[in-house]
């Protein structure tokens, strides 16, 4: 077989190599590039179709699926653009205010709210926003899309990355926030002084507001609205009680779609439309590709890089620094999962750290996933929403401003984590 003849950990890291070229190419749709990759992996023999099925993680793309048909049926009822206009009379046609509203609407929802979730209920308002004010919404998208990310780093539920640290290390909600709290504020609270200077060039421009356009009257499901919200609410409850439900986010959101789907009844003609199935097929060849990392020992290759003793009192700002290169390189969540082990091998090596290693490690996946388009699920949705639509967002234009996010956070990270560890 093709595996005894080149060793599948150099064929793994391969297909890494190769997807990204791929997408900075941008030759083909970033999902056929994604599963491309992943089917070569396959025919190769690297990883068996079982091992690849079992790679893919059914709960993400059911949460995706899920809050799609929920967000899609709450635009069939025109809940968006009364959102917009309710925003659009509290912005008054200033390009800083919509900014600012949108950076700090996003960064609290995602500290109680998956990210991918925060994305998909506050997209379609931006949308509508910026284009009544003549603004190119790509800027301000990726301005969400740090906010969601950021924000998600303050509580255990806020970021998925969090949940598995927060288990792995037996921390209660309470516990997480006191330890990243902190660090969360101030790193939002020093983009926040950045973002002015990081898009000037796309918002910075005034322009005319024009007249409030009422709410059309044939959005067919206007006599549901309430009743989605309804059902909104209940699964967003859902998701703050997830623990206590047992369930999976998945099983919640796909729980709300379906019950939304049942109250609209007959009156919803266009379900499939409502499901983005490219951002759907390129999480499943990524899924395919880590899973490969996994199998063949990449990843805890990539991850022992930063298990030396020689650290000393700087482990977790190596630890972090580490951490935060490597999601922007890999999807945080399953990166997390390698670096899981290699963190608990530290703690019986350097206890006098405490949780500082978690904290770390919490950080820097959810500050490095801002620096690529893959570097986090929530990027990578909002790049297929920006699609969706005609906008232009791919991988090159993307890193020009992740980058410059990730080198102010990672400063202001950094020193947290040194000043209090």
């Amino acid at each position: 077989m093709f595996s005894h003849v080149i060793q599948p950990f150099w064929v793994a890291l391969l297909a890494t190599v190769m997807l990204y070229v791929l997408l900075l190419g941008d030759w083909f749709h970033r999902a056929w590039a994604a599963l491309a990759v992943a089917a070569a992996l396959t025919a190769l023999g690297v990883v068996t179709w079982q091992q690849a099925l079992r790679a893919v993680d059914w709960n993400t793309l059911s949460l995706l699926v899920g809050m799609m048909i929920l967000v899609g049926l709450l635009g069939e009822a025109g809940f968006f653009v009364d959102l917009g206009n309710l925003m659009r009379r509290w912005i008054q046609a200033s390009p800083k205010r919509l900014l600012f509203a949108m950076y700090t609407v996003a960064a609290a929802a995602s500290a109680f709210l998956d990210n991918v979730t925060t994305v998909l209920l506050l997209s379609p308002a931006l949308f509508q926003i910026a284009e009544t004010m003549s603004l190119d919404p790509v800027p301000l998208l990726m301005v969400m899309v740090v906010a969601s990310n950021l924000g998600g780093m303050a509580t255990l539920i806020g970021d998925p990355p969090n949940i598995l640290i927060g288990t792995a290390a037996h921390l209660s909600f309470n516990q997480f926030v006191n330890l990243l709290l902190p660090g969360a504020v101030i790193v939002l609270a020093g983009m926040a002084w950045m973002l002015p200077h990081l898009i000037r060039d796309s918002a910075g421009h005034r322009t005319q507001l024009p007249p409030i356009a009422p709410s059309r009257v044939n959005y067919p499901m206007r006599p549901r609205l309430f009743g989605l919200l309804t059902i909104l609410g209940l699964t967003l409850v859902a998701f703050l009680l997830q623990r206590t439900l047992r369930l999976e986010a998945g099983e919640i959101a796909m729980a709300g779609a379906v019950l939304a789907v049942v109250y609209g009844g007959p009156q919803i003609k266009v379900l499939p439309k409502f499901v983005d199935w490219g951002t759907l097929g390129f999480f499943v060849g990524v899924f395919v590709i880590v899973g490969a990392l996994e199998q063949h020992g990449v990843a805890n290759a990539l991850a022992e890089l930063i298990n030396r003793k020689s650290w000393g009192p700087w482990l977790p700002v190596v630890l972090f620094l580490g951490s935060a290169v490597l999601s922007a390189l890999l999807d945080n969540v399953p990166l997390v999962a390698a670096a899981i082990p290699v963190i608990r091998a530290l703690m019986l090596q350097n206890p006098d750290f405490g949780n500082g290693l978690w904290v770390a490690l919490a950080m820097g996946a959810a500050i490095g996933g801002n620096a690529t388009i893959i570097g986090a699920s929530a990027n990578v949705v909002a790049q297929g929403l920006a699609l969706e639509r005609g906008y232009h967002l791919d991988f090159k234009r993307y890193l020009k401003f992740g980058l410059s996010v990730f080198l102010v956070t990672a400063v202001l990270g950094a020193g947290y984590i040194f000043v209090r560890f």
